[in-house]
């Protein structure tokens, strides 16, 4: 699939990436519209802020620079991870 991944600042890739895998507790979601944040605005502009640097994995989502960024979308919920 098709993700926008952050790498640095000013540095903002489209790429091909792996399809993310169900874990439990998540949903696929088909996205139907999607949007710009602002902190994703803040973090291409003048970041890294909330993006950990390679070799540092953020403690929940286990994830470091370069990340997928964006959270403003809606969809259909396609398939539900256990629990």
């Amino acid at each position: 699939m098709k993700a926008a991944r952050f790498h640095a600042r000013e540095d903002l890739r489209i790429e091909d990436v792996p399809e993310p895998e169900l874990r439990p507790g998540t949903v696929k979601i088909a996205v139907a519209w999607c949007g710009i944040c602002g902190t994703d605005l803040h973090e291409f502009l003048e970041g890294p802020i909330f993006t950990p640097p390679p070799g540092s994995p953020h403690v929940l989502s286990h994830e470091a620079a370069p990340v997928t960024l964006g959270h403003e979308f809606s969809g259909i919920v396609e398939e539900l991870g256990k629990a």
